[in-house]
């Protein structure tokens, strides 16, 4: 009976070994440089649609610190020093 014939022997996968780094490179855990602000003796005025631009900038460039930090801290056991 054709339903009752057992399925071909089927040799298991290959086994795919791959050396996993432990740590990043040292050039990944450097902390980012502080980057200097807008000078505060400015008297120009910036339109709403710019400022509010400029906040998405700074709060993104801040985000990714943080993140960048955590990740350095993660792996050296140091934070990066709040610049």
């Amino acid at each position: 009976m054709p339903g009752c014939a057992k399925p071909p022997a089927v040799a298991p996968p290959e086994v795919v070994v791959r050396t996993v780094r432990e740590t990043p490179p040292s050039e990944l855990l450097r902390c980012p440089a502080a980057v200097p602000g807008l000078p505060t003796d400015g008297g120009a005025m910036i339109p709403a649609d710019w400022r509010a631009g400029i906040r998405r900038l700074a709060k993104s460039r801040g985000d990714l610190f943080d993140q960048v930090s955590r990740l350095i801290q993660f792996h050296t056991g140091e934070a990066c020093p709040a610049g």
